[in-house]
């Protein structure tokens, strides 16, 4: 693998001159050069440890002589954050005593070259990429009609001339490199293409000599082409493929086949790629790729898909560069950014080129790599790299993939990233012998369309004889498949396979449609008798269906918000309707029996200036139906690629459906896409609309409401529009079609290995369970007044705070939850770090009953590793030690944040020595030291990543603020609010600061500075000390696995039942409500899923050694996997045995970043690198390793979590189901937070049900 990364970052860096004279200098102009630490910091949490840099000749070489300030200053940069650097040599530019021809160029360039190669030489401990020419094919074409200066005589073949000279001068420049260093690897970037042509001959020829330029630089390189200049094989080592939007035309004007359009006449990136891997069969690199604007998410997505493709058609793909990472500026106007990069500089700021995050590229990104690294998994295994078979999910479905993309596309394109799909289409008639067609619309879907002689449509019974024979031939490639039905008219066919599991994904009630086949009721009821697993659409589907199956799932629709969100840009319109007037008033979908036609003319007839748009096929119903107006405009069924823009030009969305049996049910998708585009929804009053969405979706339930809807909505003022976008935001943002598929995927995972241990807890029941809960007899339930869920710190202090009345039931057979501890060859372990500290009086007390004679209390020895030197926590306290160019970096940016023109306006004019004391850590008690405030200006930040700069500086967010956060929360710390932080960081004043850099900190700092433990039993304790003091029922081994609000029941996987008038719950708010299952309204739902936490795996390590250290916690914010060490030994003495130590490795993990290694990987990893980082010894012996896994570790505070919380507290609370606690509350609660909530909790229900009883 020649990089680091397969996920990699370019940085632009042409440095030509441009035509109007202009001596470009990009990496100047971004910033870039002397932002490069900044800069690579950030990539680690894109996984990103590759990217390309540019040396830049006619910048790095003055007179005749080099000057490499510029590679040394990056190349430090690199090896302090473990970047690998790829570099271009010449970037469009040369020095300008030079021209292209000039006899000297060559030799000149091939001197450069050996130069910088030497230079570099010694920072390699691997071969070093280099690609001495950057786009030869390109920069030919640009120098031959003049784009890029030349300073020659241009003709028709000029750029023949210019491509020829520049590929001799990249075959001098690999050999001078690799004479400097033979270790070399070489990566030549060009730009691929198609062109596509009409019909006739001068234009397929014009199109096939277009397209075949593309190779030519390639092939004069490897020597297959103009052999004379010197190429061979072994130049053509790594290929680049730069690909863009506009990198496709049609011959012979040359007009750009839009790809935000979905022209169907593209050519998909897969084939591209592998017609190119094809031709040459070395590996490639996307070694530039992306968009502007809106259109970024979905750019990256479309290219994940792309990539994910070509390489399960085998192509070689080592690695996708999005190029650039970071915004530049047009060549040709220096005022005009492209809005392209991952970051973007602030320009409107007091620092025009502050980086900012782009959000939602970021959370595509994200979605991109995720799904990219399943496709991965599903080709090798990723403990031994070897490949293995995977499962096939063979599906029948009455809609064609081609026709709207809608529920079937969205959820199988997701689900290939897991199960290859095979997807079999209603057969089409053609005469002569019966087969099937393939065609790959999409990585890991193929779709099959059977083509008989039949004329019957769909699955008839007519048609079942004859694709019977040709379905039982898939069944001996694909042994034991999923089957997946869309229609219950296909299950005949069952009959061709052996499945090993049937879902039925009821997204319809079909049987209530125009023109439905007469035996399709008696169908499904056979395929509900037969299906493992049922599936519905909507709320309302799943009501009628639940009852009909013992294992019904409601899964509504859902959104992909990066697509939808390129209409956040209005300029973005849809040319068909460019020439409309406004206001325009819209609606996509198929039209059919379900449009109320006569409600759309009305619309039409009673605003005759409204342009009404209807985009989408008529079937079903004749055409002549529609209504005929000159507002009205009908444009057909369009691309899916195409309805952003459509969206974009649209004042208010449509959705007309009729209330007929046809619509009964129906759960429209489009709903959540409007939302996703912040435009106003009108909608007929459709109950899967009507009940979620009310208050956001205008109800029309007579055409007149409906027409005062249109009405209001475009009256509606800016504020009103505003603060309706961001409530849409709230409910788009709580849901996705990756978490929906997700969550299938999860399920029929579940049932395949029904039987086996469930090592996810309490999640989803399984399929055993959830029979035996639909069958339980409710009125045997026991009765409790108080119902408390979870018997960790917040579950024991509820339950000893209400005393006898409560039941306190725990999943685990001991108490404790994630404050549990385990023993281990003589060592004590806790499920991570957990100490005791509280400014609390009734903690403190709450301490010494717990523990009694147990507890001591020790001054906490907490300390940061980074630039190879200790220093003590917190490290904006105490710089001492580090380097000196760190030390001032991290001073100077203090001062800047708080007296220069980063610093945020004060209020009240309050400065750093006029802050009071608050009650920041939410304890009732203000700190008298004053190190745990938060002030009015730390409050205004607007996330988390503004609040380090804005509050420590620079320097200090550089060298440990940033890089550790991100490791810590594995998300961009712009999606972060900031309400968490009083009382759990430290922020010393600016004097602090600096005399912590002075001199060394003698004692710690924070509010956790002198901390309690328990002297035996590690952490557990603590927790145990509750049990002689409960009063009530204390059940442990008791799995809650379903709850129904409405009756107050609680049901556990052995079949025991609890009927309470009250419930605590301190379970994850998200297991909660799936608990709760069917009876949670669809935005409460959705609310759940948006809540975000990190995990944590702990290594737990024995070491044959005492005194390993004196620290308690050592924090790690460079290159190791894990974040953190604690130091268990050192807590307690008691917790080790005689001559050992023992510590544990903390490391964060998501969904979305995953853990690198596993099992016996992971720990041997762990080991590697606490010898590596000095923490013990090479030859010291390793008594016991283990693990232990906190699926819920960290809550994330990002900006949408206070809102969802709420909105499911609120829905909870009407049954009397009080949240309390960490998880619950999705709350960062330390562990006296956590008794404070119990009680509080156990306080308020009493209160409650005191009230209740005297009828007050």
């Amino acid at each position: 693998m020649p990089f680091h990364s397969f996920w990699q970052a370019g940085y632009e860096g042409a440095d030509h001159i441009t035509t109007q004279g202009v001596a470009l200098a990009m990496n100047e102009a971004t910033g870039h050069l002397t932002r490069a630490a900044e800069d690579y910091a950030v990539l680690a949490a894109y996984a990103m440890k590759t990217v390309r840099e540019s040396v830049g000749w006619r910048l790095s070489e003055r007179n005749g002589n080099p000057d490499f300030q510029g590679i040394e200053a990056r190349m430090r940069a690199a090896k302090a954050h473990d970047i690998q650097i790829c570099w271009t040599l010449l970037h469009y530019g040369w020095p300008t005593d030079l021209t292209l021809l000039d006899p000297a160029f060559v030799p000149r360039f091939a001197d450069f070259c050996g130069r910088v190669a030497r230079f570099l030489a010694p920072w390699y401990d691997e071969a070093p990429v280099y690609s001495p020419i950057n786009e030869i094919s390109f920069t030919s074409w640009a120098l031959g009609v003049g784009y890029f200066p030349s300073g020659e005589a241009l003709d028709e073949n000029a750029g023949e001339r210019f491509k020829r000279q520049l590929v001799r001068a990249a075959l001098a420049g690999c050999d001078a490199i690799r004479d400097a260093d033979p270790r070399a690897r070489f990566l030549h970037c060009d730009p691929i293409i198609y062109v596509g042509s009409g019909d006739d001959a001068p234009s397929r020829e014009q199109a096939a000599g277009e397209h075949a330029a593309q190779y030519d630089a390639w092939d004069m390189i490897a020597g297959r082409r103009a052999p004379e200049l010197g190429g061979a094989g072994h130049y053509l080592d790594l290929i680049g493929a730069n690909y863009y939007h506009d990198n496709q035309w049609q011959a012979p004007d040359r007009q750009r086949l839009p790809w935000h359009l979905g022209d169907a006449r593209r050519q998909p990136l897969h084939r591209m790629l592998d017609e190119l891997y094809q031709r040459y069969r070395r590996p490639l690199l996307l070694a530039e790729t992306s968009h502007v604007g809106s259109g970024r998410g979905a750019w990256i997505a479309e290219v994940a898909a792309g990539v994910a493709q070509a390489q399960l058609d085998g192509t070689d793909i080592v690695g996708v560069c999005l190029y650039p990472i970071l915004d530049r500026p047009d060549w040709d106007n220096g005022s005009l950014w492209h809005h392209s990069g991952l970051w973007e500089p602030g320009h409107d700021g007091p620092d025009p080129l502050a980086r900012r995050l782009c959000v939602p590229y970021s959370l595509a990104l994200r979605g991109a790599q995720h799904s990219l690294s399943l496709f991965h998994s599903r080709r090798h295994s990723c403990h031994t790299g070897k490949e293995h078979s995977m499962t096939t999910l063979i599906v029948f479905s009455h809609l064609r993939w081609d026709f709207v993309y809608q529920r079937p596309q969205h959820l199988l394109s997701r689900l290939a990233r897991y199960w290859q799909v095979l997807f079999i289409e209603e057969p089409v008639f053609e005469a002569g012998p019966a087969g099937l067609r393939y065609a790959t619309p999409a990585p890991g879907v193929t779709v099959i369309t059977p083509h008989t002689a039949v004329p019957a449509p769909g699955f008839h019974d007519e048609q079942i004889a004859g694709l019977l024979p040709l379905l039982t031939a898939l069944n001996a490639e694909h042994e034991a498949p999923l089957v997946w039905f869309y229609t219950p008219m296909a299950l005949p066919l069952l009959a061709a396979f052996r499945p090993a599991l049937v879902v039925y994904d009821c997204m319809d009630e079909l049987a209530s449609f125009k023109n439905a086949p007469r035996q399709l009721l008696q169908r499904e009821s056979a395929l509900m008798s037969r299906a493992d697993l049922l599936f519905t659409g909507g709320p309302s589907l799943h009501a009628a269906k639940q009852g009909r199956h013992d294992n019904a799932w409601c899964f509504p629709s859902s959104v992909d918000a990066a697509h939808f969100e390129q209409a956040l840009d209005r300029t973005n319109g849809h040319p068909l309707q460019n020439a409309l007037p406004h206001p325009r008033l819209g609606y996509y979908g198929v039209i059919d029996e379900r449009m109320d036609l006569g409600l759309i003319a009305a619309l039409a007839d009673a605003h005759p200036s409204w342009q009404i748009v209807m985009v989408g096929p008529v079937v079903k119903i004749d055409p002549a139906s529609l209504p005929q107006r000159e507002n009205i405009h009908y444009f057909g069924q369009q691309p899916y690629q195409a309805l952003p823009q459509f969206l974009a030009g649209w004042d208010v969305c449509l959705m007309p459906f009729a209330l007929n049996a046809s619509t009964r049910y129906i759960s429209p998708t489009k709903v959540l896409e409007y939302m996703a585009a912040a435009l106003p929804v009108v909608s007929t009053a459709i109950t899967d609309v009507k009940i979620p969405y009310a208050g956001l979706v205008a109800i029309g339930h007579t055409p007149a409401e409906f027409i005062a809807g249109c009405e209001a909505a475009l009256a509606a003022t800016a504020d009103d529009r505003s603060h309706q976008a961001q409530r849409m935001r709230a409910v788009v943002d709580a849901t996705s079609w990756d978490a929906t598929a997700a969550a299938m995927q999860s399920l029929i995972a579940r049932a395949m290995s029904e039987g086996e241990p469930d090592s996810a807890g309490t999640d989803l029941a399984s399929e055993q369970a959830r029979r035996r809960l639909q069958s339980a007899n409710k009125e045997e339930a026991e009765f409790t007044p108080c119902l408390i869920l979870g018997a960790g710190p917040t579950g024991l202090s509820a339950a000893f705070h209400y005393g006898e009345e409560a039941t306190l039931l725990e999943r685990n057979a001991e108490v404790g939850g994630w404050c549990r501890s385990i023993e281990s060859d003589g060592f004590t372990f806790d499920y991570a770090g957990h100490i005791m500290f509280s400014a609390d009086p009734y903690v403190l007390d709450m301490y010494q009953l717990l523990l009694k004679d147990n507890l001591h209390w020790q001054d906490r020895e907490a300390w940061i590793y980074s630039q190879r030197v200790y220093t003590r926590y917190p490290f904006q306290s105490a710089l001492y030690g580090l380097p000196a160019p760190v030390i001032k970096e991290c001073i100077l940016g203090a001062v800047d944040a708080r007296f220069g023109s980063a610093a945020a306006p004060l209020q009240n004019g309050s400065g750093a020595g006029g802050r009071k004391p608050e009650d920041c850590c939410a304890d009732g008690v203000a700190p008298p030291d004053g190190d745990c405030v938060l002030t009015a200006r730390d409050k205004s930040a607007a996330n988390f990543e503004t609040f380090i700069y804005q509050t420590w500086g620079a320097g200090i967010a550089r060298h440990f603020a940033i890089p550790y956060n991100r490791k810590l929360w594995k998300v961009p710390l712009a999606e972060m609010e900031t309400s968490w932080l009083g009382g759990r960081v430290p922020l010393p004043d600016l004097g602090q600061i600096i005399e912590g850099a002075l001199s060394p900190v003698e004692k710690p700092i924070g509010p956790n500075a002198r901390f309690g433990y328990p002297l035996r039993g590690g952490f557990q304790a603590l927790m145990s000390g509750f049990l002689p003091l409960l009063k009530g029922p204390l059940v442990t081994g008791a799995e809650v696995v379903a709850i129904h609000p409405h009756e107050h029941i609680a049901l556990l996987a052995d079949g025991r039942s609890y009927r309470y008038e009250q419930m605590i719950s301190t379970l994850p708010l998200p297991v909660l409500l799936r608990m709760v299952g069917d009876d949670v309204p669809p935005e409460i739902a959705a609310a759940a899923n948006g809540l975000r936490h990190t995990s944590v795996r702990c290594v737990n390590l024995g070491i044959g050694r005492e005194a390993v250290t004196e620290k308690h916690w050592i924090y790690y914010p460079e290159e190791t996997i894990f974040h953190r060490i604690f130091v268990q030994g050192n807590a307690s003495p008691f917790c080790s045995p005689p001559g050992g130590c023992g510590l544990t490795c903390e490391i964060s993990y998501s969904d979305k970043m995953p853990l690198p290694v596993e099992g016996q990987a992971l720990i041997d990893r762990c080991i590697a690198e606490c010898i590596m980082v000095g923490i013990i010894n090479a030859d010291d012996v390793i008594l016991t390793a283990s693990q232990a896994d906190i699926p819920y570790a960290y809550v994330i505070y990002d900006h949408a979590r206070e809102h969802n919380v709420a909105l499911a507290r609120a829905w909870l609370q009407q049954f009397d189901i009080t949240l309390a606690g960490r998880y619950s509350e999705w709350e960062y609660y330390n562990s006296d937070h956590a008794f404070l909530a119990g009680k509080h909790a156990a306080e308020k229900v009493t209160a409650g049900r005191r009230l209740h009883v005297t009828g007050a």
